[in-house]
């Protein structure tokens, strides 16, 4: 179980920090930033298939302006 504060690698080798995570329409989604590298942000979803937890990215801009909100209104609750 990934949880918010957490730190991952992710497959390109660079760790990332959970700063938020959220859960719409039955989906996990986080948003991550690099620790060594500010402006290396990704957003992320939950695929859980086989019972082998992937994240995967999302690359849908539409989709991430949708959930920015959501993870802004998260962090406030968790900082």
């Amino acid at each position: 179980m990934i949880e918010i504060k957490d730190i991952i690698t992710l497959n390109d080798n660079n760790e990332y920090g959970v700063v938020s995570k959220i859960t719409k329409d039955n989906t996990i989604y986080y948003y991550l930033v690099d620790i060594n590298n500010n402006s290396n942000i990704k957003f992320c979803y939950e695929d859980k298939t086989n019972d082998i937890l992937e994240l995967v990215e999302i690359n849908d801009e539409k989709l991430i302006r949708n959930l920015i909100l959501s993870f802004t209104e998260n962090i406030k609750d968790v900082f």
